[in-house]
């Protein structure tokens, strides 16, 4: 194979992996979210599970996580309480697990930076979001939420890929907490310049509940969530007739057509090479 072709091929494969975790979750973490297409320009208020053709299949952009509880209750409404001891809290973080410039390894799928975003749930007005706004919401153990707390351009500005990064950390009381973002995806480019890109908007939301239990010494830390807590892989996918065959796994198509491209240059070479050597007149 020509030294083109090699260094084409060499460039595809060092490309590395489109997931960047810093390390597996602890066994006393907690991985709350999951990923929900909420269509464009409607103030993330849709809740569609993501499914084959939508750019953001098959791939996570991060996890929230959640540590130091002593033990985890899943109530009859899903949402989970954290149980810590006095004085105690738990900590909240976020991993980002992708580059924003090249989701899934894909130059054509970055995060957006969504200037008229707005959030309807929280009725934060509409804004420059940035790439990506993360929306907190405090409320005493069963009393009323304080205003939001927004965090404008959290994934360009704040998130690190493959790093744990604080949230915060949550004392006894109820929250509420969404990653609102949007995607871009330039299918179409004509002199560098994008041709109609395409806008899609997503959400991470979950709540979750803290409290405190007396005798409980603080510090104390339970050994791993309880069961029925999320699979720290990623969202769950639907099940039964709606479920979905998952996408084989692999290069994306782009890495796919440049290696095709440096085998069949470095094929040509070779076949020329060989022409030129074999049609040489005798003397």
């Amino acid at each position: 194979m020509g030294a083109l072709a090699t260094a084409a091929l060499a460039g595809v494969l060092a490309a590395g992996p489109a997931t960047a975790w810093a390390d597996e979750p602890a066994e006393d973490s907690y991985v709350l979210g999951e990923t929900v297409n909420t269509g464009t320009d409607n103030g993330f208020r849709g809740t569609d599970a993501l499914r084959k053709g939508d750019p953001h299949f098959d791939w996570e952009l991060g996890r929230f996580s959640v540590t130091g509880y002593a033990r985890v209750e899943e109530g009859a409404d899903g949402v989970p309480t954290f149980v810590v001891a006095p004085g105690s809290g738990v900590a909240l973080r976020f991993q980002l697990a992708q580059d924003i410039e090249a989701l899934n390894l894909d130059p054509a799928l970055s995060v957006n930076r969504d200037e008229n975003g707005r959030d309807a749930e929280f009725a934060v007005p509409e804004q420059n979001l940035g790439r990506g706004a993360l929306i907190v919401s405090r409320a005493p153990a069963g009393g009323e939420p304080a205003a939001p707390e927004v965090t404008l351009d959290f994934l360009g500005g704040t998130a690190v890929r493959g790093q744990a990064v604080d949230v915060g950390t949550f004392g006894e009381g109820d929250y509420r907490v969404a990653l609102d973002y949007e995607l871009r995806e330039d299918v179409l480019n004509l002199l560098g310049i994008s041709i109609l890109p395409s806008f899609t908007d997503y959400r991470i939301a979950f709540s979750f509940n803290v409290r405190v239990e007396e005798g409980l010494e603080p510090g104390e830390v339970g050994a791993a969530p309880a069961p029925g807590a999320p699979d720290a892989s990623g969202p769950t996918e639907p099940v039964g007739e709606d479920a979905e065959e998952p996408a084989p796994a692999g290069m994306p198509m782009w890495q796919i057509i440049i290696m095709i491209a440096a085998i069949s240059i470095g094929g040509l070479m070779v076949i020329r090479g060989e022409t030129r050597s074999g049609g040489r007149k005798r003397r």
